[in-house]
């Protein structure tokens, strides 16, 4: 089995992350691509009250031709994301934290994070 990528959601508004991460799980099954739940913790420089955390594994196992599909998956999703939304994505013992970037900024940022992981 290959590695798989944590995508975590904070968000104060926990009904809003759920929603959310069900929505990208959603997107992903679409494409029949493995996901499991995760257990995560807000990080400890969180501003304010402690943010609601939802986070899901995504599989990247084997998935050479599915990192082109997934990064696309992750873009629209992270371009529906509003502020105060901060996602954080870790893959072994790399970790990224998309928040304030633009849209292209953040593609360019996931799909380099994705690309340095694919199974060749």
């Amino acid at each position: 089995m290959g590695d798989w990528v944590d995508v975590v959601l904070l968000d104060d508004d926990s009904e809003l992350a759920d929603r959310a991460i069900r929505q990208l799980r959603r997107g992903l099954a679409e494409h029949e691509i493995e996901t499991r739940a995760v257990e995560a913790t807000a990080p400890a420089r969180s501003k304010g009250d402690v943010a609601a955390v939802n986070a899901v594994a995504i599989a990247l196992g084997g998935a050479g031709g599915m990192v082109p599909v997934l990064i696309t998956i992750l873009r629209d999703w992270l371009g529906r994301r509003v502020a105060p939304q901060r996602v954080r994505m870790t893959i072994g013992d790399e970790t990224i934290e998309l928040e304030a970037a633009s849209p292209q900024q953040q593609q360019q940022v996931l799909e380099a994070f994705l690309r340095r992981h694919e199974e060749g």
